[in-house]
C-alpha cells in the first residue's frame, strides 16, 4: 500500500487522499463504492496496476493492462444535486492539468479535454472517467493510458488509444500524484463557486470547439446538431445549427455520436 498522499488547494484547505494500492482488482469502482457504503470519508483513492472487470461512463468495459493508471475515489461533495454531473469535467480538467504539466513545451497545447469525460491528444484518447452516485457519495473513475501494452491493441476511430509514455518518460506513480496534486485545487473551486468558477479553463483547452457534432440520447435518438461554440457554466455543451439556434445538452443525458 502507498503513503498517503495531501495535496492543498487554493483556499488553504487540504483534501487529504489515503490511497490504496493493489496489484489486481476486479474494479476499483466497486470497491469504493462498498467503501462509501461503509460509511468512509471523503479522499479514499483506490488504484491498481490491473482490472479483471474495469468500467466506465454508462457501464461501458474498459480494458485494463498493466502500464496504465486505473484509481478511483471516494468523495462526499456538499454541492446541490444539479451540480454533481459537472464533477466529470472537474476531474478532467485535473488530468489535463497533470499531464500538461508532465509533458514539453511543445505538447502542451495537444493535450485536450473532450465533453463530457475525456482527455485527449492528437494520436487519440488518453484518459477516460466514469461518475457514480452511491452511497450518500460519489465515485469518480479515472483510468489513464500512460504506458501501452507489449502489444498495442489495433482500435480504430475515436477509441483509438494515445499514451503519455509518447510523450512524457513518466511513472503511472508521477502520474497518480500529478493527478492528485491537480485535483484538490479545482476540487476545492467547485464546491465552493461551482463549474462556473472553470468553465473558462474548459473551453481553453476544449477538443470541440468549433467542430460539428451529432449528440444522441442512449436509444440512438438525434437530440442536436450543430458546430460546438463553448461548454457553458452548468457543463452544457452548446451547439449552434446552421440558423443560429444556439442547443445547450447536458451530459447526463447524451453522448457524441459523430463529429466532422
Amino acid at each position: 500500500m502507498l503513503p498517503a498522499s495531501v495535496a492543498q488547494g487554493d483556499g488553504g484547505v487540504s483534501l487529504p487522499f489515503r490511497v490504496r494500492s493493489f496489484e489486481e482488482v476486479t474494479s476499483t469502482n466497486e470497491m469504493v463504492k462498498r467503501a462509501l457504503d461503509d460509511g468512509e470519508t471523503e479522499g479514499l483513492v483506490v488504484r491498481a496496476r490491473r482490472q479483471t472487470a474495469g468500467y466506465g461512463r454508462q457501464g461501458r468495459r474498459w480494458t485494463s493492462p498493466e502500464g496504465g493508471l486505473y484509481c478511483s475515489l471516494l468523495l462526499r461533495p456538499q454541492v446541490a444535486p444539479t451540480l454533481l454531473p459537472t464533477l466529470s469535467l472537474v476531474v478532467g480538467l485535473a488530468v489535463r492539468r497533470a499531464l500538461a504539466g508532465l509533458a514539453s513545451q511543445a505538447e502542451l497545447a495537444r493535450i485536450l479535454v473532450k465533453w463530457p469525460n475525456d482527455v485527449v491528444a492528437e494520436a487519440g484518447k488518453l484518459c477516460g472517467i466514469s461518475l457514480e452516485g452511491h452511497g450518500g457519495g460519489v465515485c469518480a473513475g479515472v483510468g489513464v493510458n500512460v504506458r501501452p501494452p507489449a502489444e498495442r491493441p489495433e482500435v480504430g476511430g475515436k477509441n483509438r488509444a494515445a499514451y503519455v509514455a509518447d510523450f512524457a518518460d513518466v511513472s503511472v506513480d508521477e502520474v497518480l500524484d500529478a493527478f492528485l496534486a491537480a485535483f484538490a485545487p479545482l476540487y476545492e473551486a467547485w464546491t465552493h463557486a461551482g463549474f462556473a468558477s472553470l468553465a473558462a479553463e474548459f473551453d481553453e483547452h476544449s477538443s470541440l470547439t468549433g467542430r460539428a457534432v451529432v449528440v444522441v440520447d442512449r436509444g440512438g435518438a438525434t437530440l442536436a446538431a450543430g458546430c460546438v461554440v463553448r461548454v457553458d457554466e452548468q457543463g452544457r455543451l452548446v451547439l449552434r445549427d446552421a440558423s443560429g439556434d444556439e442547443t445547450a445538452v447536458a451530459s447526463g443525458e447524451a453522448h457524441l455520436a459523430s463529429l466532422a
